[in-house]
């Protein structure tokens, strides 16, 4: 189960830093997890982001084995920073593959780094100051979740799109600006899509602890 505390300051370890593909540009980092998944007793699945300047600089989405915590005050205002660089920027709603999210030496799967086809399909829900797209993954329709919600497959456009498929909003990833645009997800079918994200980055003040 997840322990470390939303707005804890924690940094990578050696590990995670020799392996990710899409590092974060500074060494402190911030817990930003959504305060339900301190309740999960099975995964030790988290969220951080790179906060620098009081803008949102990256985020990653990884196992805390891969974190250690580091001696500051908690940010509790990290993720309200994060929400408001999503559902925004000239990118909404692209599809691009990203490819692997680890190094191609790294024995996978990586912790909870998400580890799916090397050409999943991903979305791209906003963007960070510096332009950077945010993005979550596709996955497959089955294991429906408050925190996946469903996009029928006649709302994307991409090569390969064959099945109606749920974005992972637990995996939220920065990529590089530059990530090829493979398709995009139609604007009449966002309104549930926007709700979701929305319902999943307003978490219930009591959950903060």
């Amino acid at each position: 189960m997840a322990n470390l505390m939303v707005g804890l300051k924690v940094r990578l370890r050696q590990r995670a830093t020799r392996s990710l593909r899409f590092p974060p540009p500074l060494a402190e980092l911030t817990v930003v997890v959504h305060p339900a998944a301190l309740r999960a007793l099975y995964s030790s699945h988290t969220q951080v982001a790179c906060i620098g300047g009081g803008e949102l600089l990256w985020l990653g989405a990884l196992g805390e084995d891969l974190l250690e915590a580091v001696a500051a005050p908690r940010d509790m205002a990290a993720r309200a920073t994060c929400a408001r660089r999503l559902l925004i920027g000239g990118r909404l709603w692209e599809v691009v593959r990203p490819g692997s999210l680890v190094q191609g030496h790294v024995a996978r799967p990586l912790s909870t780094v998400y580890d799916g086809s090397a050409l999943r399909p991903w979305v791209i829900i906003g963007e960070t100051v510096d332009g950077a797209p945010i993005a979550a993954p596709l996955n497959e329709p089955s294991n429906p979740k408050w925190f996946t919600p469903e996009i029928p497959q006649a709302a994307m456009s991409f090569p390969g799109n064959n099945k109606d498929a749920r974005l992972e909003l637990a995996h939220l990833w920065t990529l590089p600006a530059n990530v090829a645009t493979e398709g995009a997800v139609s604007p009449g079918a966002t309104e549930d899509v926007e709700a979701a994200i929305r319902a999943y980055v307003d978490a219930e003040p009591d959950w903060w602890g």
